[in-house]
Formats: C-alpha cells, sequence, structure tokens
C-alpha cells in the first residue's frame, strides 16, 4: 500500500525519493529479524501473550506519526510495524 503513496509521502515530509525508499525497506528489514524472534518468544512465553504484546506495539506505531510527523518518526513508525506484526509468525 505505502508505494503508491512514496511520492506524496516524500513531497510532504520534504524528502527524496532515496529517502523514502528507506520507509518500505525498513519494514522488511525489521520483519526479517524480528520474524524468528517473535517465534522463539512465542514459544518460550506463550503466543497469545507475544501476539497480543505485537498488537500493542502496532497501536503504538500507527499513532506515532501523528505526534512525530517528520521522516524520522515515519520511519521508527515502519520499523515498530514491522516488529509487531512479527508477532503474527509462530517458530516451527
Amino acid at each position: 500500500m505505502i508505494a503508491v503513496a512514496l511520492a506524496p509521502i516524500s513531497k510532504d515530509l520534504g524528502i527524496g525519493s532515496d529517502q523514502a525508499i528507506w520507509l518500505v525497506s525498513s519494514l522488511y528489514l525489521a520483519s526479517a529479524i524480528a520474524q524468528p524472534t517473535m517465534g522463539k518468544l512465542a514459544d518460550r512465553f506463550g503466543p497469545k501473550k507475544i501476539f497480543l504484546m505485537g498488537m500493542v506495539i502496532v497501536i503504538v506505531a500507527g499513532l506515532l506519526p501523528e505526534f512525530a510527523p517528520s521522516f524520522g518518526g515515519a520511519l521508527l513508525s515502519r520499523v515498530l510495524i514491522g516488529i509487531g506484526t512479527s508477532s503474527a509468525y509462530r517458530r516451527r
């Protein structure tokens, strides 16, 4: 969904396309690191607790750009979304 919004986002934040692509890359990188970690945590503490923790992280990440309307806020939000949504995956 963000791919079609990169141009307007970069215009609103006053950044170039080379920085805007980090909004996509950061989520993928955070997810790649967090998925096995969240799976291991789910095995240790229980999948329900980790899933709920992840959803709280996603809620915070969704609200963050409202309070930090900058490129850094958007980037941190995308990283937190990657981490939070990774809680839905369980290691087997």
